[in-house]
């Protein structure tokens, strides 16, 4: 079986120049004057998977380099509610930008609506808000994320249209629009290119007990099984136990997102299949105020990086072919 890291993309929507101008005239105002420096509040839905800590140890780099004072990042654990008070504080502070990675897709807006009174410029990291405006949104394109997954599960089972079978999907949150958009993207793709292989899903709240679980019944419970597909990197090690317990390592591709370090080691060794990969050093670059300002000045309001897929063969570690492709990104409103 080949193990494969595929690339996904990052996409920065939205863009404003008030960004970069609020935020400059806010100073002169706010509590952080003395300091000369644009202080930027982070508050993240939660950082304890090796993706969101990858993401602030960036974060941090690049807030030196631009010369960004953080506050933060906080934790909201998982809790909207809790974010909503974290940002209120920000906000009593006056720090000048917002960065944010929602709880709760829809809850956000509140806050939104909050920040946009006192005039404080609010990027979206990750998750995108179902409605509201803000000045930028960096995230993948999810729906992509979930279709890649479908179309290794696909191949791997076969890869043709009479192809049969059932695979699994371990939704993350439905309420948050990554969950939502890996799901209907697999969904989607899997109809798409092998449309007798039947899907089966399971809400785990990017839990990873839950996920570890439900895998395990999915594999008790489907003989035909051809594949699962895990929408984090959580429960990765917990999964491929599962796989192995009931015999099936040969037969049943583990495909995951997010391409952490983890990952990358178990796609190595041959545990892991594959792992849609987010760049989570493009995130916390496109995230960063002053860059978002430079993308919004460009003659182009919107940024279309290139994405690579990377294969990897299972016979040869050395060669590894490299595709490119640009995505048009999306105006959120």
């Amino acid at each position: 079986m080949k193990r494969r890291a595929l690339g996904s993309l990052i996409a920065v929507a939205g863009l404003s120049a008030v960004l970069m101008a609020s935020a400059s005239s806010a100073v002169a105002t706010s509590a952080h004057a003395a300091s000369k420096k644009i202080v930027v509040g982070v508050s993240l839905a939660g950082y304890s998977t090796g993706f969101w800590a990858a993401y602030v140890q960036y974060e941090k780099g690049f807030a030196k380099t631009d010369g960004l004072t953080l506050d933060g990042p906080v934790s909201s654990g998982g809790s909207a509610a809790t974010q909503a008070q974290n940002i209120q504080t920000f906000i009593n502070q006056k720090v000048n930008v917002l960065l944010v990675n929602p709880v709760d897709s829809a809850a956000i807006a509140t806050s939104d609506q909050l920040a946009a009174a006192h005039h404080i410029p609010v990027v979206m990291m990750d998750v995108g808000p179902v409605s509201g405006h803000i000045y930028a949104v960096v995230r993948a394109n999810n729906l992509t994320i979930g279709a890649e997954a479908a179309k290794y599960i696909c191949t791997s089972a076969g890869g043709k249209s009479t192809t049969t079978g059932t695979a699994a999907v371990l939704q993350g949150d439905l309420a948050s629009i990554n969950g939502l958009d890996r799901s209907n993207g697999f969904i989607n793709e899997m109809g798409s290119v092998c449309p007798e292989i039947h899907v089966v899903t399971y809400p785990t709240l990017w839990d990873a007990a839950t996920a570890v679980s439900d895998a395990t019944t999915a594999l008790n419970a489907y003989s035909d099984l051809k594949g699962i597909y895990c929408s984090f990197s959580g429960p990765d090690q917990g999964i491929i136990n599962a796989i192995s317990a009931a015999g099936k390592s040969a037969t049943v591709p583990l495909v995951e997102t997010d391409g952490v370090p983890a990952e990358m080691a178990l796609i190595r060794n041959g545990s892991l299949s594959a792992a849609v990969s987010q760049p989570v050093n493009l995130y916390a670059r496109r995230a960063s105020p002053t860059r978002s300002s430079q993308l919004s000045a460009s003659r182009s309001p919107r940024s279309e990086p290139r994405v690579s897929v990377a294969a990897r063969s299972s016979t040869s570690t050395a060669a590894q072919r490299m595709r490119c492709r640009r995505y048009s990104s999306r105006r959120r409103t």
